[in-house]
């Protein structure tokens, strides 16, 4: 009775799968990414790929890129600690993140995240994104958004791992620019109000959620124990309204965790103009397929 009660907890992309082992992993699983329809591996390669939806349009299987993308992190010395898979619109889109590790990005305080992102419909290009996951939260931030930009060949599979080495080469600019962020934020005073209601207007904070909102940035939201007051310590500054927003978009829909990456570096372009011009969040980037 008591997985019972865990089982019709679960989404329903879950609930299709009926080996129970696996899907108590997957509850049981630190927070990567912020969706109530998590998959595992497995699942992934269960969800099947739609016929293209015209001449140019050539879609990749979401297990396929993920296969890619493990492997290149590989083959660039860095050790995944772990995955996590979430879909979208019935399986079409899929986000995944990956704790990954590196001798060159020990920190005591934020752990390396790389996510990725896929879509069958076209919602959105195939992308890369760099951050850190706060230990002490579980916040997801991320810094860097890649997109993998192609020609729609059908060399697609020969041509995509060399856009994916390229966009991992990133990850040690990213990280090092994410700390120096950090940093800055916690050494900068700011006036909570006037920097709310910029993320309001930017809409980067729900109306409808501003008291929840508030009472974050008022009592430092919760750590990993369940014990409140992770970030309160940071009262008055950058770093705690940061957090704030990073912490309320746990409760983000899993149509909308997509668009995760996009929406904390925009959050990190308003903060950076208040804490430091020189500061400046980059343009997502393409990277190209060769001709």
């Amino acid at each position: 009775m008591r997985f019972r009660k865990k089982w019709f907890r679960l989404s329903p992309v879950q609930r299709q799968f009926s080996d129970r082992n696996q899907l108590e992993t997957i509850t049981k699983m630190k927070n990567l990414i912020y969706s109530s329809n998590k998959v595992s591996y497995d699942q992934l390669k269960e969800v099947e790929k739609p016929k293209p939806m015209g001449a140019r349009h050539f879609p990749i299987d979401h297990h396929e890129l993920v296969d890619i993308a493990k492997r290149e992190l590989e083959h660039s010395g860095f050790d995944i600690v772990q995955e996590e898979h979430g879909l979208a619109e019935k399986g079409m889109n899929c986000f995944s993140g990956f704790a990954i590790r590196k001798s060159d990005f020990d920190n005591t305080d934020r752990e390396l995240v790389f996510g990725l992102r896929n879509s069958h419909n076209q919602k959105f290009a195939s992308s890369v994104a760099v951050g850190s996951s706060m230990l002490v939260c579980e916040n997801l931030c991320f810094s860097s958004d890649i997109t993998l930009s192609r020609k729609h060949t059908r060399n697609i599979f020969q041509d995509l791992p060399l856009v994916m080495a390229e966009a991992i080469g990133s990850i040690q600019k990213t990280w090092d620019n994410e700390g120096k962020r950090i940093e800055t934020y916690k050494n900068t005073e700011a006036d909570e109000v006037e920097v709310i209601n910029k993320l309001l207007k930017a809409g980067l904070i729900k109306p409808t959620k501003i008291e929840k909102f508030l009472d974050l940035v008022q009592n430092g939201g919760v750590d990993v124990d369940g014990t409140k007051g992770a970030f309160h310590e940071h009262r008055g500054t950058l770093w705690n309204i940061f957090n704030a927003v990073t912490e309320s978009y746990k409760d983000l829909t899993a149509n909308n965790v997509m668009h995760l990456p996009r929406m904390t570096m925009q959050t990190q372009g308003i903060l950076d103009r208040i804490a430091n011009p020189s500061l400046i969040t980059e343009e997502d980037k393409a990277i190209a397929l060769p001709a």
